[in-house]
């Protein structure tokens, strides 16, 4: 099978990961390229038509534009963490080193995996609508990563009203301190926020945190960490397959903002060959 790594560049062409690809692939057919604008991974995927396996060397937001074109295909995916957050990786692979990863993926088979289709769009990991979109859409913005951008944010955080529905009826309604639905488990660097969550069976989480005291912030930051929001009284949980979610506030997918106040969103089942 033919090996093809699709790289986020972090200056130009030089990237410390290429010298160890060269080293672990010695002997194999492999191909590397570099994405160099918008939609440029579309393209290069598109120039395989027989099987590959994709390896995929970035963080989340690079993620997502590759799975794009995977959707339903017989191609196949190694996700090598290589960017700031690196929360889908944290869930599939054991290890967080990228050439540990690279070795251990040459001998392990793949599993299908659920993915959630928003509009147009496909999400591997989580989509966000709350206090948490903001963060992770401005965690960039100044040092200190995702914990002290949310206590930075929550003292002027509006609480935006948001409304999730299905066929049935209104799921929720009301003002949102964090808002996820998930197919995978962490986000944010690391947060468990939907533990029980998994990525191949057929549903998504929805996770959400009513508005809250935001005195309290620190309270609830310590709840996501010890992984235990989820049990908290006041949060809502459930597992669905489908439903329409209103927003005015910011959306973040897959670690990048998306824009968009009615979302229609959907679990794809085992849509995408991951390598484990």
């Amino acid at each position: 099978m033919k090996h093809v790594f699709l790289i986020k560049p972090l200056e130009k062409d030089i990237h410390p990961f290429v010298s160890t690809i060269k080293s672990i692939m010695k002997g194999k057919d492999y191909d590397i390229h570099f994405s160099r604008f918008d939609g440029h991974v579309s393209e290069i995927i598109a120039q395989y038509e027989e099987k590959v396996r994709f390896y995929s060397v970035g963080g989340d937001g690079f993620l997502n534009q590759v799975i794009q074109s995977l959707i339903y295909t017989t191609h196949e995916l190694v996700v090598i963490p290589y960017g700031t957050g690196n929360d889908f990786s944290r869930l599939i692979n054991i290890s967080k080193d990228p050439e540990e990863i690279l070795r251990m993926s040459l001998n392990r088979e793949t599993i299908k995996s659920d993915v959630i289709k928003m509009n147009e769009r496909y999400v591997i990991n989580t989509a966000c609508f709350g206090l948490d979109a903001l963060v992770a859409n401005t965690v960039h913005d100044k040092k200190g990563g995702y914990v002290k951008s949310l206590l930075r944010n929550v003292v002027g955080y509006p609480f935006y009203e948001v409304k999730l529905e299905d066929e049935e009826g209104i799921l929720y309604e009301g003002q949102v301190t964090l808002c996820v639905i998930a197919n995978g488990r962490y986000y944010g660097g690391g947060f468990c926020i939907a533990p029980d969550a998994y990525i191949n069976d057929g549903y998504m989480d929805i996770v959400i945190l009513p508005k809250i005291n935001k005195w309290r912030a620190p309270y609830y930051l310590a709840k996501i960490l010890s992984k235990s929001i989820h049990k908290y009284k006041k949060t809502f949980v459930k597992k669905v397959k489908a439903c329409t979610i209103y927003t005015e506030g910011s959306t973040n997918i897959d670690g990048e903002q998306y824009e968009g106040n009615v979302l229609r969103v959907k679990i794809v089942p085992q849509a995408v060959n991951i390598v484990l």
